[in-house]
């Protein structure tokens, strides 16, 4: 059981879903978080200059 545990989490087609499916879940977040603001919702770093 084990041996085909190992089998499938080393396919290569899975080592690559499941690498996308982690840098997706980091992009969703990262829009989440931050894409409903704009420029002038928030602080922008270069208003005081």
């Amino acid at each position: 059981m084990i041996e085909k545990i190992k089998a499938f989490y080393s396919n290569q087609k899975v080592k690559w879903f499941s690498r996308f499916l982690y840098y997706l879940l980091i992009l969703l977040l990262l829009f989440f978080m931050y894409g409903f603001n704009d420029a002038s919702a928030g602080t922008y770093i270069y208003n005081d200059f």
